[in-house]
């Protein structure tokens, strides 16, 4: 099984196991939203998502978790070198 990582800034939530995550989109607008840190790596600055489509320079991704900050849904598009994919 393959899982979808992508590149953002992680600091720690206001409770205990959890973290404030903040990405990017493919047009450069910026999201937030808070992760249990089962989905967060915050020594590499990564956090699990779900890849629905690559294409080109962009993906299409589901993130598992509502954004509180930023205009997106829970699929965003985001550039295709934030994603780290690892087996």
């Amino acid at each position: 099984m393959i899982t979808n990582w992508l590149k953002c800034q992680i600091s720690e939530g206001m409770f205990p196991g959890e973290h404030a995550v903040q990405c990017e989109t493919k047009e450069g607008d910026i999201f937030s939203f808070f992760a249990p840190s089962e989905y967060v790596n915050a020594e590499q600055n990564l956090v699990k998502v779900i890849l629905i489509e690559a294409k080109n320079d962009d993906c299409l991704i589901y993130v598992p978790f509502a954004a509180l900050y930023g205009n997106v849904g829970r699929t965003v598009k985001v550039p295709a070198d934030n994603m780290v994919m690892e087996k």
